[in-house]
Formats: structure tokens, sequence, C-alpha cells
């Protein structure tokens, strides 16, 4: 769209038919009076005017005679250039003959001559100008009345052509400076007069399509009689100079107006009975030589000296044109009236644009409406719109402006709180672009894989060909297009359950990828309830006493005595507000014995709030324990924030890693517990809190208290009832129910019925855990996700689950034997078990840390000749 909202054709066209709908002009054209003006003034030439050469060269092309019928105003459009090397182009471009419109002039004055000496009873207006009598027709038709009853030259000279030649298959193109005369030109009443109207512009692009050089063409005379005054028409006053009537009537009788303006300003007069002249030329722009499409750049006055050369070279000859033909036309109402709007409505519109009195409408013209109240009611009658207004705009635009600064505020705040939640992370992440271009990577990644970033601008396809992390998530998610999980080798020989996740735009196209990697070793998945346990009854033994406990709840699996009792000390004291400390190695369950402490207390209906000490950085963890006032640190919330001890308000409050909280800290935590209160950072004001106090560590508090690692009162504060959670490897009854719960979890999760071998159960029972339940869970996990099989076999578990360092039991020897006898023994097991796991001998090499060709050579010795064969 060119249109550029500048409404500078709103603000020159005299009759109101711009329309202005979604900032883009529009003619209206039942009341567009087709002066041209909008065109003449639109600076980005957006206003588009009905092309006529191709009709015209078709005309040319297709019939034997047509005739150009040349505007007087010619002679300005092309100079310097001779009226004969005009008619010269003309007539090589192929017109047959070449006629003046002054012709047509000069007979139309004559017989507006003998009308006048009848009728001069009022006001009679000229209709030379179609643009002029459009306005009268669509605005004014109440002065239809006051129009001279006779054609325009065009027409009148289309007439003497036709009356001459009299020639039905004649054709007659008329060529000016106006636009309004191609409507003029389809007027029912003048069917067949003039076939075609192109504007001086047109025909200039004619002849450059055509290789018309004026500079070179023959000289031609024109076809059409000779004629003298008609050429003065396109001036000010023209049609003046050739009325006879003019020398019997007073000065002050007759006069001329040229302009939308000075027209406009005439009929009010006319419509008021203000003026007693008689006859009126009127031309709606500053004379033909100004027409919109006169496509001429020498000034006013120059053209008007142009005007008067060439009326010169005939001002002295006597020439009589006799030509007998009807000018006469009439005219119709054409009105289009628009609906007015009510008093109230336009002092609504003018209170839309803050406006709410007289001082404020500014009446700066920038809308295209010379006053605000104009412009109101062109609102209320839909031509207009209420932006259109710039003080309106402006006030608006510094409001936006206002509103964009506060949302940057909070969009950097929350930009600078996920990079702190990122960073912080114990996952390693990598954020990618569509393309995989590393746009983040967090420090934990880094660390993880041991891989120093170069720059965030590098890619991750670079990565997996350097060997740093294979196979990678973030390529594997692009490519599949959905959420991949897999085990990720990385250069350091550690691995991670890698996850990469793509994010989508609105057109299903990747814009981002969100990849986050967990070393399995130290996997702390976060769970917030545990679904009830199946198969727990077929793994309960019969032969217990009595009193044992089983519990199955939606958040506990317990088969074991030593886990039981706990879970019974916890349901004792759930009933009090007692502070308890758990205690246990991690991955045992201390979160989910605190949730179950909760559930069982008076306060089960409140928040249970948890908060990890060691996973929020040191110079976050007092703001988010203790919230903060307003104004307590550059970057804080202008409200202030509540601490997660408020938040905790008659509820249960988890300090999970109590062992990690800063000694600072402490004191402020001892005050908590004591005195049931707190106050917030940058705060003086006491806040009551009443909160039940869970704290959990996997470290020794009271070595660390020996060491002035963590403060003895705040130990003894915590440590009221103590609970000790043994590890698994201690509870070895509860190993197989919690296989078996997470078997038929994740089986859902995937959509899986995966099972596993009691040779697996065996090797589980076995194993020691060092990770605990959390170690067993990602176990189960990953044999999910990464068997193909439904049932889960020995081989399909990880190395190290078989290859535990229990020394005694890895090799069972039989008595004395020679050491070369003995080191043959181990080593044909472990090609035996590599043989059953792997598929290719270079995958037994890298599991056994040897060559492909000592596999080959060793599967040749204990297994079969044909070690080459195995794929």
């Amino acid at each position: 769209m060119k249109c550029k909202q500048c409404y500078s054709c709103v603000r020159n066209c005299p009759v109101n038919a711009v329309q202005i709908s979604n900032g883009q002009a529009k003619i209206l054209h039942s009341r567009c009076i087709n002066c041209g003006k909008c065109v003449k003034c639109c600076p980005q030439n957006a206003k588009v005017v009905i092309d006529s050469k191709s009709r015209a060269l078709n005309i040319l092309q297709e019939n034997r005679m047509v005739i150009a019928c040349l505007a007087p105003s010619f002679i300005s459009s092309f100079y310097p250039h001779s009226y004969k090397k005009v008619v010269g182009a003309l007539k090589k471009l192929g017109f047959t003959e070449v006629w003046e419109v002054a012709v047509g002039a000069e007979v139309l004055s004559k017989q507006i001559d003998s009308f006048a000496r009848n009728n001069l009873d009022k006001t009679y207006l000229s209709t030379a100008c179609p643009a002029f009598v459009n306005m009268i027709e669509k605005h004014y038709p109440e002065l239809i009345e006051n129009l001279l009853p006779f054609v325009s030259p065009m027409i009148a000279a289309g007439k003497a052509i036709r009356e001459e030649k009299k020639d039905s298959e004649l054709k007659i193109i008329f060529i000016g400076p106006c636009i309004a005369k191609k409507a003029e030109a389809m007027e029912p009443q003048f069917d067949g007069i003039i076939n075609s109207v192109l504007t001086f512009k047109e025909i200039k692009q004619i002849f450059i399509e055509k290789d018309i050089d004026i500079n070179k063409v023959s000289e031609k005379e024109f076809d059409s009689s000779k004629c003298s005054k008609g050429k003065l028409f396109p001036l000010d006053g023209g049609m003046m100079y050739n009325l006879d009537i003019l020398k019997e009537l007073d000065k002050n009788e007759y006069t001329s107006v040229a302009g939308d303006r000075e027209c406009l300003d005439l009929l009010n007069l006319i419509s008021k009975d203000k003026i007693s002249t008689k006859i009126v030329d009127c031309l709606m722009c500053d004379g033909c030589i100004e027409g919109p499409k006169i496509n001429n750049d020498t000034n006013h006055y120059e053209k008007i000296n142009e005007i008067y050369d060439f009326y010169n070279c005939t001002a002295n000859e006597d020439i009589q044109l006799n030509y007998e033909v009807d000018l006469s036309r009439t005219y119709r109402n054409r009105r289009s009236i628009l609906p007015f709007p009510s008093e109230e409505e336009i002092r609504k519109i003018l209170e839309m644009t803050n406006k709410l009195c007289e001082e404020d409408e500014l009446n700066c013209g920038a809308c295209g409406y010379s006053t605000c109240r104009d412009k109101a009611i062109a609102v209320g009658q839909g031509i207009a719109e209420l932006d259109m207004c710039l003080p309106y705009l402006i006030s608006k635009k510094t409001k936006l402006i206002e509103e964009i600064s506060d949302r940057y505020t909070e969009i950097k705040i929350l930009k600078d709180e996920l990079e702190t939640i990122i960073e912080s992370s114990y996952d390693g992440i990598v954020v990618t672009d569509g393309d995989g271009k590393v746009l983040k990577i967090n420090t934990a990644w880094i660390k993880m894989v041991g891989y120093e970033k170069k720059e965030h601008k590098e890619l991750v396809i670079g990565m997996e060909e350097e060997g740093v992390i294979f196979p990678s998530a973030t390529l594997l998610a692009l490519k599949e297009k959905r959420r991949v999980s897999f085990i990720q080798n990385s250069s350091n020989g550690k691995r991670f359950l890698a996850t990469g996740t793509p994010i989508f735009d609105e057109n299903g196209k990747i814009k981002r990828v969100v990849t986050n990697i967990r070393d399995i070793d130290e996997l702390n998945k976060l769970r917030k309830q545990i679904e009830e346990t199946m198969k727990l009854e077929k793994y309960y033994e019969k032969e217990k006493k009595s009193d044992d406990l089983s519990f199955h709840s939606e958040n506990i699996v317990a088969n074991s005595i030593e886990f039981g009792n706990i879970l019974r000390t916890a349901s004792n004291v759930a009933d009090v507000d007692s502070t308890i400390l758990i205690l246990g190695e991690s991955g045992v369950g201390k979160e989910v014995v605190a949730n179950f402490i909760h559930k069982l207390s008076k306060r089960k209906e409140s928040s249970f709030i948890k908060i990890n000490c060691g996973a929020i950085p040191e110079n976050l963890i007092e703001s988010e324990l203790f919230g903060y006032e307003t104004g307590a640190f550059t970057g804080a919330n202008k409200k202030g924030k509540y601490g997660l001890i408020e938040l905790a308000h008659e509820g249960t409050l988890f300090l999970d890693e109590i062992g990690d909280l800063p000694l600072n800290l402490q004191v402020k935590l001892l005050r908590v517990i004591q005195e049931r209160s707190l106050t917030r950072l940058g705060g003086v004001i006491e806040r009551d809190v009443d909160v039940r106090i869970i704290a959990a560590t996997n470290r020794d508090l009271k070595k660390m208290v020996a060491e002035g690692e963590f403060r003895s009162d705040l130990y003894y504060r915590l440590n009221v009832v103590p609970l000790d959670i043994p590890p698994l490897r201690k509870r070895k009854s509860d190993i197989l129910p919690l296989c078996h719960h997470f078997i038929e979890i994740f089986n859902k999760k995937y959509l899986c019925n995966k099972d596993i071998t009691s040779d697996v159960e065996k090797i589980f029972l076995n194993y020691s855990w060092p990770g605990n339940i959390r170690e067993l869970e990602n176990i189960i996990e990953r044999l999910i996700v990464t068997t193909n099989k439904d049932l889960i076999e020995e081989k399909d578990l990880p190395i190290f689950l078989l290859e535990e360092d229990n020394s005694i039991e890895k090799i069972k020897l039989e008595g004395i034997m020679p050491l070369k006898e003995a080191t043959e023994i181990l080593e044909k097991k472990l090609i035996e078990k590599v043989y059953k796991r792997y598929n290719t001998t270079y995958e037994m090499a890298n599991a056994l840390g040897v060559n492909q060709s000592t596999i080959v050579r060793k599967i040749q010795k204990y297994l079969k000749s044909n070690a080459l064969k195995h794929n």
C-alpha cells in the first residue's frame, strides 16, 4: 500500500470525497467530482487514474479514420515544441486528422451569446469545466438552474467534427490536461461523440513506447478550420474573451473564478443570493493550464505567455466558423447525502480524542480537516478515523511508550530470573535456535561435559563431530521434530540422560530446542507423588512377625521392618508440632517421609513448602526464605515479596539439605523456630509465622557442629525428633516392591508392557544401590526406554550392575591353582559375558578396554574359531 497516512488528499479534496479506513485513503465515487486534486497533491503517487492508453491504441489500430482532438492548453504541455511538431507526432502515431478543441469553444461561445441576450434574469455559471459541473450536480443540485445549458468545448468540438465528416465509423480521441473529461465522455447524453480520452501525460507515454521523438518528426498543420479566441479558453476567464454579449454588460455583471476554494465561495454566495453578477466563468483549477495532468513543469506565468503567443499567431485574422450543431445539454441531481451526527454524538467523538472543551480543540489541520469539529463530524459519517488526530496520536504514543517501558522492566526482571534459574540448575542446559546454533549454555553443562564454550555462535553439530557429546539430543529433536530422551555419551567418559525438547512457532517450525542432561550417577529426580504400587503382596514375606509393618499409599512403598519402624515413628509424631530432623543418604526418601508426616498432621489442608537449601544460590537464599521489602536491593520487585517461610504459614516447611544453609541464616532460622516470627530483608516489622518445621540432610550435623560449620543451638532445636532412614542396601525387602512399582509407572508413561526376569531381580537384590531409591528409579526408567523387548534380561542391564566391586564374590577359586590358570579362567568368563552382551567385536573391545584384534584372538581361543564372523 502506497498510502502513508499523510492525509494530503483529505486536506485538498474540496468536497470531502476521501474516506479513511484502517489508515488508508479510499475515494468515495458517489461524492467525487473528478477534479484531480488528490492525484496532484499525493506525495506517494498512491492515487491511480483510469489508464486509457490501451483503449486508444486499439482504436487507432482497428479503425480507418481516427481524429485527435487537442485541448487548447496543449501548447503549454508540449512547450517548447511548436504546435506543428505536436501535430506531426500525432499523425505519425496513426491519427488521420488532428483538430483543435478551440474550434468547438468558438462555436459554443456563439450559442452562449445567443442564449444570454434573452436569458440574463439570474446568475449563470459556465459549464466548460466538467469537475465544476460534477460539484453542482453532486453537492449543490439546488443550483443546477444556474448552469448554462450547454456542453463543454470538448463535446462541442466532437459534435462539429461529426457534423462535418458525417462518417458513422469515425472515431474521436480527446487529448487534454483534465481527469474529469474521462467521466464526461462517458455521460449517457454524450454517447458516441468522444470515443476515448487521453491525458497529456498518457499521450507522451505512448510517444515513448512507440519510439516517436517529437524533435525528429515532420511538421504538420491542423486539419480543423482556423480559429482564434477559442485558444484562450484554458486561461482564467478565457471564455470571456469569446463572448460578444459582454460588450453590452457592465463590468460588474460578469467575472471569472478559478480554483476549488474560490468556486466554493462563489456557490455559497449564490445560494445566499448575495451576488448580482450575470455571467461567471468557473474553472476548478487555476485555469486548464494547471490541470492535474498538464505534465509540464514551467511556472504559471510562463504557461499564460505560451497561450498568448499561440493565440497571437491568428489574432488578426478574420475567421468565420459556421457549424449548425445542437450544443444544449441537461443536468441531473446526483447528490449523495452522508448521515449527519447529532450534537451529542459529535461531543462524544471529540471526547474520545481528549477534546473535553473548546480549549482542547487545537484545529491544527493535521488530520486534513479545517477544525476538530469538522473532523468529528466526518468520523460520525464514517469517512474519517479517530487516529487521524495528531495530538491524540501523540498522547497515545506517550502512554504506549510508558507501558512499553514498564513492560520492558518486567521482562528484564523475568529475563534475569530466568538466567538465574538456568545458571543455578544442577541439570546441564543448552538452548539452541532452529538451526542448532547455540544461544545459551549453563555452567552445569560445561562442568558435566568438561567442555569450554568458545562462544555462543558455535553449532551443536560441531560438538557432535568433535565427540564432545554423542549423539546430540538437539540434532535428534530437530530431525524427528519431537521430544527425545536417551543415554548420551561425552568425551570425558561420562554418560547422561539427555532430553531434547523442540519448541514450535505458530507455523509449526522449530524455533528453539532446549536440551537438558543429568548425570546418571547423580540423578536427582523430584517427584510430587508416587502412584499405588502393584505386586507388593507377591513379595511379602509370610514368615515375618505379625507386628511387621507394610505401608502402601499413594506416596510410599514399604515392605521392610526397618522402614516400617521409621514410618511408625513418623505417624506417631505427625499430629504434634515438634520439629523433626530426617537423616539419611541421598535418595533414601527423606522428602517422601516429610510429605507423609504432613499429610497425617492437622496442617494437611495447608501448604507444604519444600526448600532445598543447597539448590538456591547463597546470594538469593535469604530473600527467598525470608522475603524482602520494597527497595531492599537493586532489581527487587517494587511491591516487595513474601518469603517461602511466610508462604508456609499454618502449614509445614520442609528444609532439605539443611546442612548447606549458610551460618548467617542459621541464626535467623533459629529465631523463627524459637519466637515464631521473622523480619523480611530490608524491613523492620516483625511478622508472626506459624509453621511446622521438618529438616533433612545427608550430612553429619553433629560433626559439623564440632567443626564449627553448623550452629549447635540450631542443631538441638532441629533434633527434637530424629528419624534416621536406613539406605536401601540395609532394607533389601523394599527393593523388589519399589522396582515393580517403578516398572508400572514407566510402563504407563511410555505406553509399554515390560517386566524383568528373576535373574535381574537377583542382581537388583545383590547390588548395593549407592544412590538408593533415586538410583533404582533411574535404572528402571532407563531400561524401560532403551530395551526393545518386553522382557528385560541380565544382558540388558548396565555393566556396572554386573561388575560391582565385591572382590570376594567376583572370582570364586576352588583351592590353590597356578596363577596363569586362574587368569585364563577369569579371562574366559569375561569374554563369555561380553560376547553375550554385545553384537560386535568393536563394542566388546571398548567394554574391556583392549584392541579389537585382542578380542578376536580371545574368542578364537575360548569360544569358536570363526570369531571374525561375529556381527
